[in-house]
């Protein structure tokens, strides 16, 4: 993800300038691989996923800021560490406004200057507002990674049905018991039991990096462009990601939780059905019967 320096204001003025004496702009054009050859998905979208700006295919065993560089014209800061501008948006310290990415769904513990890109893996570069939620650990928007990824290279997995079928067939590496890579179906308090991460979610959102989440008993999202958290209409269940561990790439958890069992059941048993509903999603709400009504971030 992208990091802002703190501190007081003629420190945060220095460290800006600096920046900019750094900023480069550059476009290494590459063609994308052939349909049968290996590569890896870039997307780059605004607003929480509300608009598509890239989707194409680029060539793996290459860093992410190369690949991003090869798709589309990128101004960088910070000695080429930080995406500044591409697309027509830019990073704004004072309207907190960045490009954020995600490699499989995972927030890069290194930046895209280290992040390196394998066969199937899928980068995801956010430009938003960040307000209170500068971090967002894990996304549910590149599902079934970071659980299953091509080769069946991914890590050993924890998951409840139906969704433990679902990653079966798409070559997770499934286990019995405890993971730190897990996914959990209930209501939301038996989650909370069950599962210290989603407890320690619950008490902290905003550290957690949720868009949606389970507030006085309602399923609440922040509203478009990062608005405060307020309930969403006839949502009963919510999908999200949150980390298990200090680090992102430690593991994560993502649940289906409900706020009844009916609801919880039946929005895992739409993602099993369909994977597609939570593609390019930091976060859903979802209705009693498993449709999505509300993804975080967005407008309803």
């Amino acid at each position: 993800m992208r990091r802002r320096p703190g501190g007081h204001l003629p420190l945060l003025l220095a460290l800006l300038l600096v920046a900019a004496l750094l900023a480069g702009c550059e476009h290494r054009s590459q063609d994308a691989p052939a349909a049968d050859a290996p590569g890896a998905t870039l997307v780059a979208t605004a607003d929480y996923g509300s608009r598509i700006l890239l989707d194409t295919r680029v060539a793996p065993d290459q860093t992410v800021m190369r690949a991003t560089r090869g798709a589309t014209e990128v101004s960088t800061s910070y000695a080429g560490a930080f995406v500044q501008s591409m697309l027509g948006l830019e990073g704004d310290v004072s309207g907190q406004r960045d490009w954020f990415f995600f490699v499989n769904g995972v927030n890069a513990s290194v930046g895209a200057k280290q992040a390196r890109l394998r066969d199937g893996d899928t980068v995801w570069w956010d430009h938003r507002f960040w307000g209170d939620l500068i971090d967002t650990p894990e996304v549910v928007g590149s599902w079934p990674a970071p659980y299953a990824l091509a080769g069946g290279r991914g890590p050993e997995v924890s998951a409840d049905p139906p969704l433990a079928g679902a990653l079966e067939e798409a070559g997770a590496r499934l286990v019995t018991g405890d993971a730190a890579w897990r996914v959990r179906v209930g209501t939301s308090d038996d989650l909370a039991r069950r599962d210290p991460a989603w407890r320690r979610a619950l008490d902290s959102p905003d550290a957690a990096g949720l868009t949606v989440t389970v507030e006085g008993g309602r399923i609440v999202a922040i509203g478009p462009d990062g608005g405060p958290r307020q309930p969403v209409p006839d949502a009963r269940a919510l999908v999200a990601a949150v980390p298990t561990g200090a680090s992102p790439d430690d593991g994560a958890l993502m649940v289906v939780a409900g706020l009844d069992a009916q609801a919880a059941d039946a929005a895992a048993e739409a993602v099993a059905a369909d994977p597609g509903i939570l593609r390019l999603a930091y976060a859903v709400a979802m209705d009693g019967d498993g449709a999505v009504l509300r993804a975080g971030g967005r407008a309803p």
